[in-house]
């Protein structure tokens, strides 16, 4: 894998790596404002690792203009239709120029960062400081296990092993081989649970723990929370290629749902992981660089159709009112992208569409930057038991995972400020008669075979991802195939359908065409990710 700049990568930009301290609303002078610092160290690069602030715009977690608006809403969520698009032509087509910003954000942000960190840790000259900091090593294999895990998502093959080499002690670049997808995962999950127990057996040190705190952007030094996130993502990563390799999936699953002690899991609003939306760096209406221009300056805060008009709407869904606004008429509609562009142009200049809700979206302010949620935990344990008879009971833990989507939702609107003077108020909260009525309603009650019991946590799962998690949704939509949507054909362009994969960037076939060879035939859009069989 090779930068744009096809000669030299300077390691000085690493000293730009920034991020937000957990125990104060502003940024620490000295952690994250490394201009003035001279050398970056483990902890400062281990911030960097969770929020580069100089490549905030690009973030992943934290919604931000660059990544959501020329990314992640064009693509992820199109594909997974999780916002309402209109049948224009060449609407599949994958934008080249940005999938290629996509993916030079990962290899010059997280991935940098590690084999940065890496490279100080394995210099380190004593075993008490090796010691010491590899809490912090340990700890970034999660976030950076979770970031490389949706690149494998999207691209499938991609540079990992040797991708370190690319920054080396003299900044000259070197090309690095694709990895087989398959082994990555397998790496990972087998990796996680070695944190895990890692955690689970640490003895705090009083010299290098609160270093870490400090530099903890995402669970402000709660190693509990680390394990959970851990867990959360082992379980999310098996049950992913639970289609592909049934028998792994299985076992790594029973053995996290039998051992909740050892390997907690997100079960609460409390213990989900995110990143809170504080301070000045971590706003999440930063001008132009934030939510709301990314969803309000170009058509991409319009509803999608199948989630209100065949989902929601005919369940009376308590989350419709979080979720988006109603149109002229005061009703919900959402878009269907297989209408005539001329009806859909029709009802958006009558206002006859439904948006993407403002106050808990585009003018949240406190939006957060969200990692897992409770509901997509028990969706995944939902499937486990209806499948293997594995854990808690499949309705139960589904029942369980709808009522913990509408309450995080509720909760992700009420943390409005009104910051971006939007004169919000939070919406009335669901009531007990509101979730009974559609847990019983015909689309969402847990009956029928079991292809339909599946297919049902399968869509409570895609919408309660919601569109800023759109990504995790096309890949679960890819793994299971549900909700059932259609995609009609766009026979003006020769990517007349969404893609099974996104294709590599340019500059992998210019700068690094040795090693692009050896997967060139798997860069079909039609190729598919490994764990993608149905």
């Amino acid at each position: 894998m090779k930068s744009i700049k096809k000669n030299v990568i300077y390691i000085g930009f690493i000293l730009g790596l920034i991020a937000s301290s957990c125990s104060q609303d502003s940024f620490d002078e000295n952690y994250y404002n490394p201009e003035s610092s001279v050398e970056a160290d483990i902890p400062r690069l281990f911030s960097g690792l969770l929020f580069n602030q100089s490549k905030a715009s690009a973030n992943t977690i934290m919604p931000r203009y660059w990544n959501l608006y020329v990314f992640h809403l064009p693509m992820p969520g199109k594909y997974s239709q999780l916002f309402g698009y209109t049948a224009t032509n060449g609407r599949y087509e994958q934008q080249t120029a940005y999938t290629q910003s996509r993916w030079q954000y990962y290899y010059t942000g997280p991935f940098s960062s590690y084999t940065e960190m890496m490279k100080l840790y394995n210099n380190l000259s004593s075993s008490e400081e090796k010691a010491g900091y590899d809490l912090f090593m340990q700890i970034s294999k999660i976030f950076l296990y979770d970031q490389t895990a949706q690149m494998i998502d999207m691209w499938g093959d991609i540079p990992f092993s040797e991708a370190g080499h690319i920054l080396t002690s003299s900044g000259l670049i070197q090309n690095a081989k694709y990895d087989d997808q398959k082994e990555l995962y397998y790496k990972f999950i087998d990796d996680l649970k070695v944190v895990a127990d890692y955690l689970n057996a640490y003895q705090t040190n009083s010299f290098y723990k609160p270093m870490f705190d400090k530099a903890d952007i995402i669970n402000q030094g709660s190693l509990e929370k680390w394990k959970i996130y851990a867990n959360s993502l082992r379980l999310r990563l098996a049950m992913r290629i639970s289609y592909a390799d049934e028998a792994k999936a299985r076992t790594v699953v029973t053995e996290i749902l039998g051992n909740p002690t050892l390997y907690p899991l997100v079960t609460t609003i409390a213990n989900s992981i995110k990143i809170d939306s504080r301070g000045a760096e971590l706003r999440s209406v930063v001008g132009v660089d934030g939510i709301r221009n990314s969803f309000e300056s170009g058509g991409f805060n319009y509803a999608p159709g199948f989630l209100i008009n065949d989902l929601m709407k005919p369940s009376n869904d308590p989350r419709l009112r979080v979720f988006f606004s109603k149109n002229a008429n005061g009703d919900y509609l959402g878009l269907d992208p297989n209408l005539d562009p001329t009806v859909q142009e029709d009802q958006i200049s009558n206002n006859l569409i439904s948006r993407v809700d403002s106050a808990t979206f585009s003018r949240n302010d406190k939006f957060p930057g969200i990692i897992f949620t409770p509901a997509e935990i028990s969706f995944l344990k939902a499937e486990a038991n209806e499948r293997w008879g594995v854990g808690s009971a499949a309705k139960d833990e589904y029942e369980k995972g709808i009522r913990q989507s509408i309450e995080y939702w509720f909760y992700i609107n009420a943390l409005n400020d009104n910051a971006d003077g939007t004169a919000y108020r939070p919406e009335t909260p669901a009531t007990e008669v509101e979730i009974i009525s559609l847990l019983s309603s015909a689309k969402v009650n847990y009956s029928g075979t079991q292809q339909q019991k599946l297919e049902k946590i399968a869509t409570q799962n895609w919408a309660n991802f919601s569109v800023i998690l759109a990504h995790q949704a096309w890949a679960e939509y890819r793994r299971t195939n549900y909700p059932t949507l259609i995609f009609a054909n766009d026979n003006s362009s020769s990517q007349s359908l969404p893609p099974s994969r996104l294709l590599y960037p340019e500059n992998e076939r210019t700068y690094n065409p040795t090693n692009y060879e050896a997967v060139r035939a798997k860069d079909r859009i039609d190729a598919k990710i490994f764990w993608d069989v149905n």
